[in-house]
Order: structure tokens, then sequence, then C-alpha cells
């Protein structure tokens, strides 16, 4: 492999001009092509070490597949597919090309994040998780609220309880394009078979821009509002008073953290989180979200993994 890996970058609107900007601070690569409509002339490269998608949610997969058919690693930008369809797709030709497939659920690579997980044993178990991702805008034709913010907290949600629910129930409603199926307001449960419950809010209707994920567990809990100063706060039950301490955590950006992650499996074939099998679990779960809201909140069964 080239001293310097040459990548190239798909979608350089506002997402991939945040990635373009991050991967110039990696010395031990380089943007080598950009593009967005045009990029079947990429396919003709020989020397493209990794492409990393940012496109519209939609065209995801057929971006993706021919590239992974040429054995290119490639990162795709969440949502990893807008149907369970194409994200089988997509991991069944990863599986045939060995290439690897990264998705890119960022809060999973976020500092504070990672003080979460350490704290995770002084709460106990756990017994329900709220998450809230909502803001003013921006509103997407291509996705409702559900496809957009909600693989955030989904992500999160099975990485903590490191299990996939057994039911989903969800509602939407579309505030500002009636009649339309993008829901700009979503509410989600996640019902897991050891009794754990997850409760999702999405919206672009809000007007406060919300990050804020609560677990709650049998001893205590844990807060993490990433729009906050002190983003992490740890509540534990200590003689019948909850005791408030904040833990600490380094200030890298996540974006930062998930494109070195990335780089690293390209480069050093490296394990990492966030991958194909973990990117078909989260449109799993949207895909049964967005059945149950069609069937007005009835409760729809996961099956598979």
């Amino acid at each position: 492999m080239r001293e310097k890996l040459n990548l190239a970058v798909i979608g350089t609107g506002r997402w991939g001009k945040n990635i373009i900007k991050t991967l110039e601070l990696f010395s031990w690569c380089s943007v080598a092509y950009t593009a967005n409509h045009n990029y079947h002339t990429l396919l003709k490269k020989e020397d493209i070490d990794a492409v990393l998608i940012a496109t519209p949610a939609e065209t995801h997969m057929r971006v993706a597949l021919p590239f992974i058919q040429k054995r290119v690693p490639v990162f795709i930008e969440k949502p990893f597919t807008t149907n369970l369809k194409d994200a089988k797709r997509l991991a069944r030709a990863s599986q045939k090309a060995k290439t690897p497939i990264f998705v890119g659920h960022i809060h999973l690579y976020n500092p504070a994040y990672h003080a979460v997980k350490k704290c995770l044993k002084q709460i106990g178990k756990i017994r329900f998780v709220t998450c809230e991702g909502a803001n003013y805008g921006p509103f997407r034709g291509d996705v409702s609220a559900l496809w957009d913010w909600a693989p955030h907290d989904i992500s999160v949600v099975l990485d903590l309880l490191d299990s996939m629910p057994k039911m989903v129930q969800a509602w939407g409603v579309s505030v500002a394009r009636p009649k339309t199926t993008l829901y700009d307001v979503v509410y989600a449960k996640l019902s897991f078979s050891h009794g754990v419950s997850a409760f999702i809010f999405s919206s672009y209707v809000f007007p406060e821009k919300r990050k804020r994920i609560t677990i709650v567990g049998d001893k205590g809990s844990i807060v993490f509002d990433d729009t906050a100063s002190r983003k992490v706060t740890l509540y534990k039950k200590i003689k019948n008073k909850l005791v408030v301490s904040y833990p600490q955590y380094d200030a890298m950006l996540s974006l930062t953290n998930e494109l070195k992650e990335f780089l690293s499996v390209v480069r050093w074939k490296n394990k990492f989180r966030t991958d194909v099998n973990e990117g078909v679990s989260v449109v799993r779960v949207l895909d049964a979200a967005e059945k149950s809201i069609k069937k007005g909140g009835s409760s729809i069964k996961i099956t598979g993994r």
C-alpha cells in the first residue's frame, strides 16, 4: 500500500465538506478525488484506497455497491440505507468481496459516550433508556426524522444493551409537510427480551436543539447531553440520596475519532465497531418502526439481527 492513502469522497454537501476538512488533518492520507453525481468516473481509477460516501440517503446502496464489488473499502454515512432490502444486499456484497463497510454512526465515537460506557457498572442493572434528538430543521427532502435522527439513538441503544429489541412501536406526524411520509415528529418504543425498554424522540420542528440520552439503572443514572458544557452526569444512589458527579472525557471531536478508526481499518485491517452487521441491525429497527407508524403504532416483531 502507498505511504499515503488515496481517498475519494462522494457527496460534497454540508457534511461531506466536514468529512473532507477532517481528513485533511491526517498526514498519512490524501483526498485525491471528490465527486457528486459524476461518481461513476471514479470506478475507472485504480489508485483509490477507500471511498467515503455522504450523498443523499436514498442513493447509498447504488453508490456504494460498485465500489464494494471492486473490493474498495467503503465508509457510508448514516442512515446506512433507507430500507432493509438494500442493507442486506450491501451486506451480502461485502461478504462476497471480503471488503469492509464502515457505517457512520458517529455517536459511538464520541469521547463523552465512551465515558458513559465506563460508568455503566456504577448504575447497576439498566431499567430503561430515553433518547431525545431534535432541532428546528434542516428539513430533508429524502428522509424523515425517523431515518435522519433516530439512527444515532438506535445505534447507541443497541450498543448499550448489546442486543436487538424483540418489539418496536412507533408514531410519526408530518407537521411541516402534511400528507407526506416525511415525518418531522417521531416517537418510538423499543422493547427488549430482558424487560428493558428504550424510548426515542426525534424531530425536525423542535424549538431547541436536543441530543440527550438518559440511562436509568437500579443503583443510579447517567445523563449524556451532547449540547451541554458538561456532557456526562452520573447520579449514584447512596443512602437513599442521589450523589452527582461529572466524569471526565477527552476533547477529541467525534468525527475525528470516527474517521481515524475508518482509516485504521483501511491501512491495518483493524477491527471496528460500526461494521456492516451493525449497520444492518440499525436499519432493521428503523424498518420495523416505519412499518409500525404506517399501522398506527402497532407492535412490530423484530426477527434476525
